[in-house]
């Protein structure tokens, strides 16, 4: 019987696959990656010449590897997204990073690819099978050397597999034709960063996201399974064990989520969007929340197409995640570098918080605290000028902020220095605000409060 979010999914699928086109239309756009994703749900489903079709325009939008480097073998993530380097109407380079290209295209592309090949490649047949190789290496070999560093999770994790992925085909390809000086490919020194980043920090770099936490063990199941190399083995099951570890400690059964504080979540409740470790965990058929109805204007609904994807590969993850229910009180700490995370799971509620974090990558994503109980939410956001956040707990559900803003001479300053996210509006006193279980107090800040209430 399909679950839900999959039943949804294959119902989508139908009504937003181009037969003209031979590509998923969302948004108004022809997307690229769910095209790919898609085609792997109609091979597990069994429509091999839709699929085909599909991954066949799909290897149309893949840049030449002897482009500008910054977007060498990386692929559009539409169809009709201008070439970059080109010139815009006002006659300016298409240069800009993520809005004019995303390098990110070609660890996920590839990545799919890659798998799709590897689990279907017989079905497909051998022109199409070559052609979605040479995609691969292609956008694996482009990648610059220092782009993608260790703290970069979910990425660098991805790369570390493809690499070892083409590393492995090229050395039987090489003991065929006993040729291995032609074929050698350079060091993964993406599998060394990775591997030392985790036994550093003891967990990812991009902690407890409840949006990369899904890639990152995506590929680390992908590097446990589908590696030859121990090296590559050894790297996925530390990072199924770590991340299992903790989402153990974390996740709350009954309201199907995980305790906060979130490195890098596009959203804090997640039966507003579709958040990928909801989907990940209903893939391995695990309570999670979600949006009760899906629309086209659901948030990040192309991230459902990752839910056939989860279910083939991230099996291994169910021995490791030991999920209880919270009858009494649990908490996590976590300390990486300056930063150190708590999460508190209750009968009723989760809570989590962070000080310490003074790495502005993705703090545009960043909740240094979330509260989430079975009558609401509430979470703390960062702003464009915001430099650090800092929580402390000062007593039983108490909680001072103290942050800093930036003070570069463009940076413009809003009255407001942070952001509140709630379903429902906090009661607010001087300085302080309180909120379900939770008191939070903010000397000396101006808070911008946003009600978001709940769809459901």
């Amino acid at each position: 019987m399909l679950q839900p979010l999959e039943r949804a999914l294959h119902e989508m699928h139908e009504q937003l696959f181009d037969d003209d086109r031979a590509m998923v239309r969302l948004y108004g756009l022809y997307l690229v990656r769910e095209t790919a994703l898609g085609a792997f749900l109609d091979l597990e489903n069994g429509n091999v010449t839709r699929a085909q079709r599909a991954l066949r325009e799909v290897l149309k939008h893949q840049y030449a590897d002897d482009v500008d480097a910054r977007w060498a073998g990386t692929f559009k993530t539409h169809a009709a997204q201008p070439d970059a380097g080109t010139l815009d109407a006002d006659g300016k380079p298409r240069v800009r990073e993520w809005r004019d290209y995303d390098p990110n295209w070609r660890q996920f592309m590839a990545m799919i690819l890659e798998t799709t090949v590897r689990l279907y490649g017989h079905v497909l047949g051998d022109g199409l099978t070559t052609e979605m190789r040479r995609a691969v290496r292609r956008a694996v070999l482009s990648e610059p050397a220092a782009r993608i560093s260790g703290r970069y999770s979910n990425i660098v994790l991805m790369q570390a597999w493809l690499h070892q992925a083409i590393s492995e085909k090229r050395a039987t390809e090489s003991a065929d034709s006993a040729d291995a000086t032609a074929v050698a490919a350079p060091t993964n020194r993406w599998l060394k960063d990775a591997a030392t980043q985790l036994q550093h920090d003891g967990d990812l770099a991009e902690y407890n996201s409840p949006t990369y936490d899904a890639i990152s063990l995506l590929a680390g199941c992908l590097l446990l399974e589908h590696s030859t190399s121990s090296s590559a083995q050894r790297l996925g099951e530390v990072v199924i064990s770590q991340v299992g570890e903790r989402l153990s400690r974390v996740w709350h059964p009954r309201l199907g989520l995980q305790a906060g504080p979130y490195s890098r979540a596009y959203g804090v409740d997640p039966r507003k969007y579709i958040c990928l470790m909801s989907v990940l965990m209903s893939a391995l058929e695990i309570r999670a929340a979600g949006p009760g109805h899906l629309n086209q204007n659901t948030t990040h609904l192309h991230d459902l197409y990752f839910f056939p994807l989860f279910r083939r590969v991230c099996g291994p993850l169910r021995q490791q995640l030991q999920l209880a229910e919270a009858t009494t009180a649990r908490r996590h700490e976590h300390t990486y570098g300056s930063a150190r995370a708590v999460s508190v799971v209750e009968p009723t509620h989760v809570i989590g918080w962070e000080s310490g974090r003074r790495d502005r990558f993705a703090l545009d994503q960043y909740a240094p605290f979330a509260y989430y109980s079975t009558d609401g939410f509430l979470a703390v956001r960062t702003r464009q000028d915001t430099d650090w956040v800092d929580i402390e707990e000062i007593g039983r559900h108490v909680y001072r902020i103290t942050m800093q803003r930036r003070s570069d001479p463009d940076v413009v300053h809003e009255t407001a220095a942070l952001t509140v996210v709630a379903s429902s509006s906090p009661v607010i006193n001087d300085n302080e605000l309180l909120f379900g279980e939770v008191t939070l107090q903010f000397p000396g800040i101006v808070i911008e409060v946003r009600v978001a209430p709940p769809t459901d």
